[in-house]
């Protein structure tokens, strides 16, 4: 019933356009000496712009929304089922499997890292988060009111520093709970050794976050591994 506006037939349909017919991105906006001209967004990673083929989802889905998981009506479970398939479709999109990993939805990158820093079972004998220096503010800062952060540094080049790494993790050996971590940074661009950085806190008996907010959109993502 939805097929008419699928934004998988809509990018069918686009297929061979430029990067830039995808967004509506046609806006003029008054410039300082009051002429008016293209708008560039410089903030693409916590507001993007969406793209057509999802502003037609939304159009499309519109007229079918109503309570997700509490209404016995047709919209209601359509909308039910809907929200459920997504965590699926969203798992998948990160390699995630379903008997292992859940999909929880937030808000935005920095809700669900200040959801996990204050739901995290910190103990008073394991309640050390290793948190690198180029990390986002929103990756470092809701660790603090709920565990002890340790920094780890970056090399000059603006990677991360694995030997340091290495060094606060023996010397904190036993209390390390979590490592934080970014995926890519947004200030260097470096792209972090997630695998590697996960082999050696599992070791460790820690657990690891990854802040996939700049990696996800140039990369692909495999969690279950």
């Amino acid at each position: 019933m939805l097929t008419h506006n699928n934004p998988l037939t809509f990018a069918h349909q686009h297929r061979g356009a430029s990067f830039r017919d995808l967004f509506s991105v046609e806006q003029q906006v008054p410039r300082l000496d009051g002429s008016l001209g293209p708008y560039i967004n410089f903030d693409n990673a916590a507001s993007t712009p969406p793209s057509r083929a999802v502003q037609a989802a939304v159009m499309a889905f519109s007229e079918w929304y109503s309570s997700v998981h509490r209404g016995a009506g047709f919209k209601s479970q359509l909308a039910t089922r809907a929200y459920e398939q997504a965590r699926q479709i969203v798992l998948r999109f990160v390699g995630g499997r379903p008997g292992q990993h859940v999909c929880v939805f937030g808000k935005n990158t920095t809700e669900a890292i200040n959801k996990l820093a204050h739901r995290f079972p910190f103990t008073p004998e394991r309640n050390v988060v290793l948190v690198s220096l180029m990390e986002h503010h929103s990756n470092d800062l809701p660790f603090r009111a709920a565990a002890h952060v340790v920094h780890v540094g970056v090399t000059p080049a603006g990677e991360l520093d694995e030997g340091d790494f290495d060094r606060k993790l023996a010397a904190h050996a036993g209390r390390v709970a979590l490592v934080a971590v970014t995926g890519a940074s947004n200030v260097t661009g470096h792209i972090t050794a997630a695998r590697r950085l996960a082999e050696k806190a599992h070791a460790a008996g820690a657990h690891i976050l990854v802040d996939c907010a700049q990696l996800v959109p140039h990369r692909a993502v495999d969690v279950g591994d």
